[in-house]
């Protein structure tokens, strides 16, 4: 009973410390993506429009708009 509970347990704590690397990944490709957007962008002589939903699930929306001539 007791053996159970300590591998529910070791399995728990592998489960979220799994969870959180696979986050924080994610979260630092998405940052290195957004990077990249903007200086293509500023590089073609456009302005960046960027609007961040959530930074917990990394939803945002990039548009590069250049201007009229």
């Amino acid at each position: 009973m007791v053996q159970t509970r300590h591998t529910i347990g070791i399995l728990a704590v592998t489960l979220l410390l799994a969870a959180a690397i696979l986050l924080a990944a994610q979260h630092h490709f998405t940052k290195k993506e957004i990077s990249a957007l903007t200086e293509g962008c500023l590089d073609n002589g456009g302005t960046v429009d960027l609007t961040i939903y959530s930074t917990i699930t990394n939803s945002y929306e990039f548009a590069c708009v250049k201007p009229r001539r």
